[in-house]
């Protein structure tokens, strides 16, 4: 192993040494016996360090590969790795659809027909081989790649299903793979499985928001009656971006008025992508044709063969297409032909799924465009939440029939019948569930035992009806302001808006449980779950509906006591900057344990995200403060400045330290600055989407922050930065992502100890210390010490009197003009006597004597003192 000198010359020199065998038949160590053992020991010592070397490659690369949630950086790892663990001179990657065929490949160094031949031989558990050459059960393999010599094949296998397989070929006289090599490599295949399925549900996750997206943007542009382009065109360009095709076509029926049964050929109307001028205005035949059968069954398909070939489009190569009906009511509105490159992946199943979702809702939203319903679908599409859009739909309701009022009840399928309590919107007048008479709720529960969307009618002045709810039924009930009768017209249309409620309802639920776990992903690896005593964030995304983006911030506690503070700014929205972002703000992290220097962090983070696509230009400002001193040193990466308020009001730029956006030009200079934050002082760091206004000066956004904290500076920290995100909200809501964390100096003060006397001193030291950083004045000091220390014993002399191991909690907070303090307890205080002793029960009323303000509740739970004192 290594380089330089023979072993011999670089391990210690072994005298010679010889003992003769004497009467008592001793044994005899020669020279050259001992100077076998010690190079045996040696070998054995190199054994143990490249095993040492090896576990660490091993372990790194796992990291490595686990560390992105992007699929194909995630494969390129994999093979690096195991090249890297293996020594191996070419690597490529397999990987294979549900029904075991090779669908793609990744490789380095080898073509891919030679990657394909692999793929084909190579199944099962994996195999290993030595040379190549003198196999016969190749096939001639090795003549593909003359040079190819040992070959190491290892499969990648989730949740039971071989998903992948992992070659290793060398080409070198001699090279073969050891033992230990191919157990590296079958440690990495194992780790990397995970890391696939990872990346592969991200992956999902983020193909179907996009695929949701569109549907309601789709949606919300054709019901707006204005669409800038043609809804067709519209729908097919769509299609064409988030499927990544190469072509894309959209057939309507020549005949659009006739029923679908009488549908006889259908013409392209809407192209995109290639050959997109030859293509438009082709017929093709219902009878005999791929995209007529779509028409028919109603159902998606997956081929990479049409019957009745559309010139243009079908007979430019063998490629996988997805082929969507597009049907609404029994009509046959249209058909979508999306059809990829030659050489990409197929399409799979589960992709089918997320166009066939699109293609209903485009169905849908052609459907309701050429109706009269266009009103409660706006509402529907504007929904952020089921609870709004039922809202929303029983609005629209009244104010199409002029009602008096309009109920909207949910009743839940998880609960029986009997013990249901329904949930009410009631438009028009208020009202609960136990405030409808009892008849009216008979007629509700029983509209939800009937038909869904059958209206009924039998009374003068009402009519209702049900429709099916994401959780359960959802009755809807009209009081007309007159007593007349509920026409057919009326029922008709009911049962048509009901209808089209029901499919809007289940839509916006699909966003709203992808917003959620979109929202789980960011909140994962957006900052810390619980802050910082001392510290208050706010985040909110601009990206409907996933309500995620690149903004981020962090709170870190390093080793040293010191804490470090980050915000920042990735360029974008939604799960594209999300994911970046969680990258950039992991590096951060770990960048700052390693060495917490702000410059030195920013710096590295310069290489960082000049090499991560999407990354290049996010700005950011990293801080390290130190809690006991209030020592501030920051520096900024093209990020706004932070802001301090002083306890007096005074406003200050935090403007030094700053240069240029990440990624821009690595290794460029990144300077320091350092402050103290003074006792009072309120620190506010931010990112623009709070402060910058289009034709408003980004100057006069952060003077308006800087004065709202300004204003506020007495407030606790979580209301002051609900002030500030309220104070500062645009009339339409925030158009970018928006991040602030506040940070008061000092942080509070949080003790938890026994209810025992032998801590009181403790609390006491502990107590003075933070008055002192709180700049509390001398006297005033004393009087605070007085007095929490006659609660602590209180709490210790008569809360814990008759039982043991209760725990006694004092929390100090400074605001700018004065300090509060709670010590609360566990145990129960004894009763004041009636008679009061002149020796004792002084302690209440020298804490009423001492502070400002003074409170004692008592409860279940325990004992809570509240002293407030002023700071000067």
């Amino acid at each position: 192993m290594g380089t330089g000198a023979p072993r011999s010359e670089r391990r210690p020199r072994v005298d010679r040494f010889v003992r003769m065998e004497g009467a008592q038949g001793e044994t005899a160590f020669t020279w050259r016996g001992r100077r076998q053992l010690v190079s045996r020991m040696h070998e054995q010592l190199d054994e143990l360090v490249a095993a040492r070397d090896q576990m660490e490659h091993l372990i790194r690369a796992i990291v490595a590969i686990g560390s992105d949630l992007d699929l194909d950086v995630t494969l390129r790892r994999i093979v690096d790795a195991a090249k890297e663990l293996s020594g191996a001179r070419y690597g490529a990657l397999g990987m294979r659809a549900s029904d075991g065929t090779l669908v793609s490949f990744l490789d380095t160094g080898l073509d891919e027909a030679t990657a394909r031949r692999l793929g084909e031989l190579l199944v099962g558990d994996g195999i290993r081989v030595d040379d190549l050459r003198a196999q016969t059960w190749t096939g001639g393999l090795e003549q593909d790649h003359a040079a190819m010599r040992a070959l190491l094949g290892v499969p990648i296998t989730v949740r039971g299903a071989q998903v992948g397989s992992l070659y290793l070929v060398d080409d070198r006289p001699g090279r073969v793979f050891t033992d230990a090599q191919e157990g590296a490599v079958r440690a990495l295949a194992t780790a990397a499985a995970a890391a696939i399925d990872n990346a592969r549900l991200f992956e999902r996750e983020r193909e179907s928001a996009k695929w949701t997206k569109a549907s309601r943007e789709i949606t919300t542009a054709l019901l707006s009656g204005d669409p800038q382009t043609g809804p067709l065109q519209l729908i097919v360009n769509r299609a064409l971006e988030l499927a990544d095709a190469e072509q894309a076509i959209l057939l309507v029926p020549r005949e659009p008025n006739l029923p679908a049964e009488e549908v006889h050929t259908l013409v392209v109307a809407a192209t995109a992508g290639r050959y997109a001028s030859e293509v438009i205005g082709r017929q093709v035949p219902m009878d005999g044709s791929t995209t007529g059968g779509v028409a028919r069954r109603g159902l998606p398909m997956i081929t990479d063969s049409f019957q009745y070939p559309i010139e243009g489009f079908t007979d430019v190569g063998s490629r996988s297409a997805i082929v969507m009906p597009l049907v609404a009511d029994e009509a046959v509105l249209g058909v979508i032909a999306v059809a990829r490159r030659p050489h990409q992946s197929p399409f799979d199943d589960a992709y089918l799924e997320l166009v066939a979702d699109f293609a209903r809702h485009a169905a849908i939203a052609l459907a309701l465009a050429a109706g009269r319903e266009n009103a409660l679908n706006q509402q529907l599409a504007q929904a952020d939440t089921v609870d709004d859009a039922v809202t929303a739909a029983a609005q629209e309701l009244r104010r199409l029939w002029r009602a008096r009022r309009v109920l909207a009840v949910t009743f839940p399928a998880h609960a029986p019948s009997t013990e249901n309590v329904p949930e009410v919107v009631s438009v028009g007048e208020v009202a609960r569930w136990a405030d409808l008479p009892l008849e009216t709720r008979q007629m509700l529960r029983s509209l939800r035992d009937g038909d869904l969307l059958t209206p009924n009618a039998t009374l003068p002045g009402t009519a209702g009806i049900a429709l099916q709810h994401p959780v359960g039924v959802l009755v809807v009930w009209i009081d007309l302001v007159e007593q007349r009768p509920f026409t057919l017209e009326d029922q008709t249309l009911l049962t048509v808006l009901a209808g089209r409620l029901g499919q809007g309802l289940q839509r916006v639920h699909q966003v709203d449980q992808q917003r959620e776990t979109a929202l789980a992903l960011q909140h994962a690896i957006l900052g810390p779950a619980q802050l910082l005593h001392g510290f208050a964030a706010r985040y909110q995304a601009a990206s409907p509906p996933l309500q995620v983006g690149g903004d981020w911030y962090d709170v870190v506690d390093l080793e040293d006591g010191r804490i470090a503070l980050v915000v920042g700014d990735c360029s974008g929205h939604g799960l594209a900057a999300a994911t970046v972002m969680g990258q950039v703000r992991s590096a951060c992290r770990a960048l700052l344990f390693g060495n917490p220097s702000p410059s030195a962090a920013l710096a590295s983070m310069d290489r960082f995200a000049a090499r991560l696509p999407g990354a290049r230009c996010t700005t950011a400002v990293c801080a390290v403060l130190d809690p006991d001193t209030g020592e501030l040193v920051y520096s900024s990466a093209g990020h706004p400045p932070p802001i301090l308020v002083h306890a007096d009001g005074a406003i200050e730029m935090l403007e030094d330290g700053h240069t240029i956006a990440l990624g821009m030009r690595p290794g460029w200079p990144r300077p320091e600055a350092h402050i103290t934050l003074p006792a009072g002082a309120t620190l506010l760091l931010y990112t623009d989407g709070l402060v910058e206004r289009r034709r408003v000066a980004l100057e006069d956004g952060m003077s308006r922050a800087a004065e709202l904290v300004e204003d506020r500076r007495g407030a606790a920290l979580d209301a002051l930065a609900d002030q500030i995100m309220s104070g500062l909200a645009p009339a339409g809501g925030y158009q970018d992502d928006v991040v602030l964390l506040l940070y008061r100096h000092p942080g509070p003060l949080e003790l938890e100890f026994p209810a025992d006397v032998s801590h009181l001193a403790p609390a006491r030291t502990a107590l003075r210390t933070w008055l002192t950083r709180a700049r509390v004045a001398p006297e005033k000091a004393v009087d605070v010490l007085v007095a929490a220390g006659e609660a602590v014993a209180n709490a210790i002399e008569h809360g814990h009197r008759r039982t043991s191991g209760g725990t006694i909690r004092l929390e100090a907070t400074a605001l700018v003009d004065h300090v509060q303090l709670t010590i609360s307890d566990t145990g129960s205080w004894k009763a004041p006597p009636p008679v009061p002793d002149s020796r004792r029960g002084r302690g209440l009323a020298l804490m009423k004597e001492l502070m400002a303000d003074f409170s004692i509740d008592h409860d279940a739970g325990g004992t809570t003192v509240r002293l407030s004192a002023s700071i000067a």
